[in-house]
């Protein structure tokens, strides 16, 4: 080897250990960088030079930089995060729900329907007494407003899962617009641009948090992007933008035209899951669906039942009436106590007639003073089956709820409390179990890919050493010439 081509190897060598130590200076600088990645300077043999004597080494040369990123972590967490971000959300949203109700307390709708049972029994005891039917008036408006609070709040919940699931989509169409540059960013560097594809898998971590995605590697670093089995994003370029439609329940869409597809996870599956525990608003017969749907049912259940005894006696039509021996004589005129027409929970209300006229509200089937047969029927409601269109059981035959089972009012209530309660339970379990997995496997990711300073530091002391010995082998080189030239004089 000639002393030229020693100072070509030094010169290789400072080059080389120079840029390597910039990459760990760059690493300490993003030590705390969301979503960095840890480079590491991949050094070779340069290509050896032929000679007589065999080949010979021209020193080193800097290959690539490489990325301490694995796929299967990468993956894994993106997975986990979706199904925790969806439980978290949909959790998040029914406490919401849970909050609107109150139950149990002493002023929630429970509380409510009892303090008017409990006021029919002392209406029941003194039939007469003025002061008990102002109290029975009282306790129906107090009904009819919780019941119209409940009804005004949940569709407020409903119309902010709505706008928010709006954003989401909108923010999920801005990283895969994102992405699409970067696909061709990434296309035009070759690949090799480990800042851009930090950034690539950043933006792949927060999309996979606002919906599940299947994620396809393919040449130079780019990707193609999968949801519900159909293409979002193009490695070659190209996206196809996601959407919602109707006004619930929201259907997820992808591409123009769009075509419906299923969200398993993130966030926007969590706020689906939450909107269909909360249920679509019902329309004309159409019945309201979800939690909504289960209070319209009671109300309806309430107003048939109460409206079916407070009317005029017949037992043979009216299952809730009892039989009467004698049969109450002379029967009276009696108009519903609830308005008939308001049978969901936000537009029941007392009968405008009775409102006007309380003499209206009756006591007993017939003129008799002292009747409390109505009262001593409407207390019993505590215990009584009454139809109810969701309610599981025995199909009522009642002409007032068709084709609908029986069910106590209370309970019916407490059922739909309780399975709310459940729901927002197993999602505040299932949140708890993601958290765990997720930060499990986030700190996995961390130890592959994140930077370590002690490290960083020993990896700098050595290439600063190496960097001194080549300086040292470029003042050998100088003297080694200097020697040769004084042989020469």
């Amino acid at each position: 080897m000639s002393l030229t081509s020693l100072l070509s190897v030094a010169q290789g060598a400072l080059l080389a250990h120079e840029r390597a130590v910039g990459i760990i200076g760059h690493n300490i600088a993003n030590a705390e960088t969301p979503g960095y990645t840890r480079q590491r300077p991949r050094l070779g043999a340069a290509t050896p030079q032929n000679s007589p004597v065999g080949q010979l080494g021209r020193g080193v040369d800097l290959l690539g930089i490489d990325r301490a990123r694995s796929g299967f972590l990468d993956g894994s967490w993106r997975r986990e995060a979706g199904l925790g971000t969806r439980y978290q959300t949909l959790a998040q949203t029914l406490g919401q729900v849970s909050g609107v109700l109150g139950e149990p307390s002493d002023s929630g709708l429970g509380a409510s329907l009892d303090s008017l049972i409990d006021g029919f029994h002392t209406l029941a005891s003194n039939p007469t007494d003025p002061t008990a039917k102002a109290v029975v008036f009282s306790q129906v408006q107090a009904l009819t407003d919780q019941f119209h609070s409940i009804d005004g709040r949940l569709d407020g919940i409903a119309a902010n899962i709505g706008v928010e699931l709006n954003q989401v989509v909108g923010d999920a169409n801005s990283l895969v617009g994102e992405l699409n540059s970067l696909n061709s960013q990434l296309r035009r560097a070759g690949g090799k641009a480990p800042d851009l594809l930090d950034r690539r898998d950043l933006v792949l971590d927060q999309l996979s948090q606002q919906l599940d995605v299947h994620i396809i590697e393919r040449g130079q670093g780019t990707v193609d992007v999968l949801v519900g089995g159909l293409q979002l994003v193009s490695s070659f370029g190209g996206t196809q933008p996601l959407s919602t439609s109707g006004t619930g329940p929201y259907q997820l869409q992808l591409g123009n035209p769009p075509i419906p597809i299923a969200a398993t996870g993130g966030k926007i599956a969590g706020l689906q899951d939450a909107f269909t525990a909360l249920g679509s608003r019902g329309s004309g017969s159409v019945r309201a669906t979800g939690l909504r749907g289960k209070l319209d049912d009671l109300a309806l259940g309430l107003v048939s039942a109460i409206n079916e005894i407070h009317s005029g006696y017949d037992p043979t039509t009216k299952p809730l009436q009892p039989t009467l021996t004698p049969a109450p004589t002379p029967l009276r005129t009696i108009v519903p106590l609830f308005d008939p027409a308001g049978v969901t929970a936000g537009s029941i209300r007392l009968n405008p007639a009775v409102a006007a006229d309380p003499s209206q509200l009756a006591t007993g089937w017939s003129t008799a003073a002292g009747d409390n047969s109505i009262a001593l029927r409407l207390g019993e409601l505590r215990s009584l089956a009454v139809p109810i269109p969701g309610a599981t059981g025995a199909t009522s035959t009642s002409p007032v709820v068709a084709a609908g089972s029986s069910a106590v009012l209370s309970d019916f209530y407490t059922g739909a409390v309780g399975a709310l309660g459940i729901t927002t339970r197993d999602a505040e379990t299932r949140t708890t179990s993601q958290d765990v997995l997720v930060a499990h496997l986030g700190a996995q990711r961390q130890e592959a890919s994140g930077v370590s300073i002690d490290e960083e530091l020993v990896r700098l002391i050595e290439h600063q050493q190496a960097y001194s010995a080549a300086a040292r082998l470029v003042q050998v080189a100088d003297e080694m010439l200097k020697e040769l030239v004084n042989l020469g004089r």
